[in-house]
């Protein structure tokens, strides 16, 4: 549950001119997780943000009130903790607390100190009423900041003390005991939910995440409660989207009887011979303009308006111009075959019906559907909602590509990959950098992340490794639920599927093991699947048979391996030729590769797939099929 926040700047002139309070919004932009600041660990909800003059029986009466009655977990106070007269804030807030906590005080002041010889000014007192915890800080704004760093991090266990709840206290109380829980300097970004990684020595030696197979992963996602939000683009904003409602036709198509063929508009009953030309429809003319009686026709463009009199349409070529005036119009022609009923006239909804279904919900708009939304007369549509996508790449040793690279480092070339590889299906992604395996800066970045993105997508540190913290930040510091922690599968084994709230917001994680191969190919495997049906998209890949030109030794994991299609004869299934070598490390594995091909794990009976043999293969890109 969020600490509940009351800011309470004290300050005659901030009364006078609210404009001027710049302390208050500070401390109110740093609880909101606001000012860009994704290192300060303290976050929660405001419930009161006001400001009062310097009147100590005004500033009792609102401590009271926000404490008795709206039973604020914390409330701070910025101003009036100096030495002029107009300086009241301790002396008030020391009548209503029913206990003092000189220790925060102090802390603030030694923090203080470290900056300011003047801090030893400073007359802040903290306390508690009831079941609230007040806190006076200064009224600078660099010192409120300053002031509240300092003490930040044990705020949530005071409010769980005060509130008294228990499993909190322990938890944080065996942390103590064991030397997690740690305070870091205020000038460097922390988190009061660190923790320590478990002396290398002491790790544990199998991981304790069971290894399911992809059939269970995909009973997991069909399982899984998407719930798809939607909103309404226009037109042009729509190609890629998914449909979240079934489009019937706003209007007959075509709406009026149309001519297939440029000609003549003919009563087919007058069969062959002469005819007077009354004149001339192009597209776009008014239906019922021209009337026309036996004996009689009227040339017609593609696409025009049939007089309502008219049976058929017959085409230039089957005429012969007989007569013309002296403006080169023609006067008289002679059909030449005889024409039937309804001979080239598209009839009124004839391809589309009004109300007619034409697109069903879910359906993913691409060019011809936004044709299809068009002429049935539709300028918007509700789509479902693409979630927010952020890439992060873990690892000590990784270097932005163009910097000089440092010994013992690699680029990191996972994130532009993921990036172009979301970008070919659709999907725009974030960059959120480059984050080393230390917890407190991976808590940091990942808080920072989930203030961002509905979908966080990581690269490395799932495995076995001392250093592999994604697994226990999830679990320890984010409560999240680790739906899979291993895949039985080659390359990818610690692929993770993660999800947890966050500002009362759902947020979904897919942790991709760090090698190149590894994370491209679970990225088409679990990234892409996720994140299609975060958007309304529940299609399936399409798999093929295909023939082998070489020969595969089966590893006990059914692998993936990257291979490049081709369809040499139509008659006959596609062949598969291998990319080359498949070590998890090796990106140039992957170039060119249109599909996955799917190869079981090895047995007692087959050791090797040979070359001529039929394999499945997934076939990459948007090839889908609909369930």
């Amino acid at each position: 549950m969020a600490i509940t926040f009351g800011i309470l700047t004290i300050s005659d002139t901030c009364a006078d001119d609210p404009a001027k309070d710049k302390s208050g919004l500070t401390l109110k932009t740093l609880i909101e997780g606001t000012d860009n600041d994704p290192g300060f660990p303290l976050r929660g909800q405001i419930l009161e943000y006001k400001i009062v003059s310097d009147n100590e029986d005004k500033i009792m009466k609102i401590l009271k009130q926000w404490a008795d009655k709206m039973k604020m977990n914390v409330i701070l106070t910025t101003g009036g903790t100096g030495f002029s007269a107009r300086d009241n804030t301790p002396e008030a807030t020391k009548k209503i607390i029913e206990k003092e906590a000189p220790g925060l005080s102090i802390a603030m002041l030694n923090a203080s100190l470290k900056i300011t010889p003047l801090a030893v000014l400073s007359r802040a007192v903290c306390g508690i009423r009831k079941e609230t915890l007040i806190i006076n800080l200064p009224g600078s704004p660099k010192a409120a900041k300053e002031n509240l760093n300092a003490i930040a991090s044990t705020i949530p266990h005071a409010v769980d003390l005060i509130l008294n709840n228990k499993f909190n206290v322990i938890k944080t109380h065996e942390e103590v005991q064991r030397g997690i829980f740690k305070h870091e300097c205020p000038h460097e970004k922390y988190s009061n939910d660190s923790f320590q990684v478990e002396n290398v020595a002491n790790r544990l030696r199998k991981s304790p995440w069971p290894m399911i197979s992809m059939e269970e992963v995909s009973e997991i996602f069909n399982n899984f409660n998407w719930n798809n939000e939607t909103e309404t683009l226009e037109l042009w904003k729509c190609h890629g989207r998914i449909l979240s409602q079934d489009i019937l036709s706003l209007c007959n198509l075509p709406p009026f009887p149309a001519s297939i063929k440029d000609g003549y508009a003919v009563i087919a009953s007058d069969g062959e011979g002469l005819r007077q030309v009354l004149g001339g429809l192009e597209a776009g003319h008014t239906p019922g303009l021209v009337k026309l009686s036996n004996g009689f026709c009227v040339r017609i463009n593609t696409g025009a308006p049939v007089p309502d009199e008219a049976t058929a349409v017959v085409q230039v070529e089957d005429t012969r111009l007989v007569t013309k005036n002296e403006f080169g119009e023609e006067t008289e022609i002679e059909i030449m075959v005889g024409p039937i009923e309804g001979q080239d006239i598209r009839p009124i909804g004839s391809d589309v019906q009004k109300d007619e279904l034409v697109l069903r919900k879910f359906t993913r708009i691409g060019a011809a559907e936004l044709g299809i939304l068009a002429s049935c007369g539709y300028s918007k549509v509700k789509v479902t909602k693409v979630p927010v996508i952020g890439i992060l790449s873990t690892g000590n040793e990784l270097q932005t590509a163009g910097e000089t690279l440092k010994p013992g480092y690699v680029y990191d070339s996972n994130k532009i990959t993921l990036m172009m590889l979301l970008k070919e299906y659709g999907y725009d992604a974030t960059d959120l950098g480059i984050a080393r395996d230390e917890e407190s800066i991976m808590i940091n970045v990942m808080r920072d992340a989930f203030e961002r993105v509905d979908v966080l997508i990581t690269t490395g540190s799932v495995s076995m490794g001392d250093r592999d913290l994604l697994k226990p930040i999830l679990t320890k510091v984010f409560n999240a639920k680790i739906h899979f922690g291993r895949v039985n599968m080659k390359p990818g084994k610690p692929t993770t599927f993660a999800t947890c709230v966050y500002n009362n917001m759902n947020k979904y994680i897919v942790c991709l093991p760090g090698n190149p191969v590894s994370a491209t190919v679970t990225a088409h495997l679990f990234a892409i699947p996720l994140i299609n049906r975060l958007s309304g998209n529940y299609s399936k890949p399409t798999i093929v048979q295909t023939r082998l030109t070489s020969s595969y030794k089966l590893d006990l994991r059914p692998e993936y391996a990257r291979v490049i299609l081709q369809w040499t004869d139509p008659d006959k299934i596609p062949v598969a030729h291998s990319t080359g070598n498949q070590i998890s490390s090796k990106l140039l594995s992957c170039k060119n590769a249109n599909a996955l091909l799917i190869l079981p794990g090895r047995t007692d009976e087959r050791k090797e797939i040979k070359e001529g043999d039929t394999v499945p293969a997934m076939l990459l890109g948007f090839s889908q099929i609909e369930i």
